[in-house]
């Protein structure tokens, strides 16, 4: 069943100056400047869950909460009828040519692939992958500050 609570969401995250970061349990990892797509996913509250991925004051949980201490969330996009992080993380990969799956486990402890955080190197590639994958990009007002 459907709803409006699930689903999966992107953050578009910019790292504006390339730098090393120790996320959790992860080795330290440099990211170099540019664009990062997390995909995340939420079984129920997904509004709830981006929020809280958007606030800066909050306890580091998850490996995304390491590298938005960082970094900042320029974008948000959903999609209401997929939970499927894995292959969403292959699919932005295989769209964008300038991409690379960050091959860590990063955001995929739960999970055997490589990981749901992928590099995007060039800009004008992000509207083609948020299109290509039929997700709605989430109103800038709608985004918390």
């Amino acid at each position: 069943m459907k709803t409006e609570d699930q689903g999966l969401y992107i953050l578009v995250i910019n790292v504006e100056k390339g730098q090393k970061i120790k996320v959790a349990k992860l080795p330290e990892t440099y990211y170099q400047p540019g664009f990062y797509l997390y995909v995340g996913r939420a079984k129920r509250g997904l509004r709830k869950r981006v929020d809280r991925h958007l606030r800066r004051d909050k306890k580091l949980f998850w490996h995304i909460d390491y590298l938005l201490q960082k970094s900042k969330v320029d974008e948000v996009w959903t999609r209401h009828d997929s939970l499927d992080e894995c292959r969403t993380a292959k699919k932005i990969a295989q769209i964008a040519k300038s991409s690379l799956i960050l091959d860590n486990h990063f955001g995929a402890s739960d999970c055997r692939c490589p990981g749901h955080l992928v590099y995007v190197a060039e800009f004008d590639e992000l509207s083609q992958v948020r299109k290509r994958l039929a997700f709605e990009r989430v109103k800038t007002h709608e985004i918390p500050l």
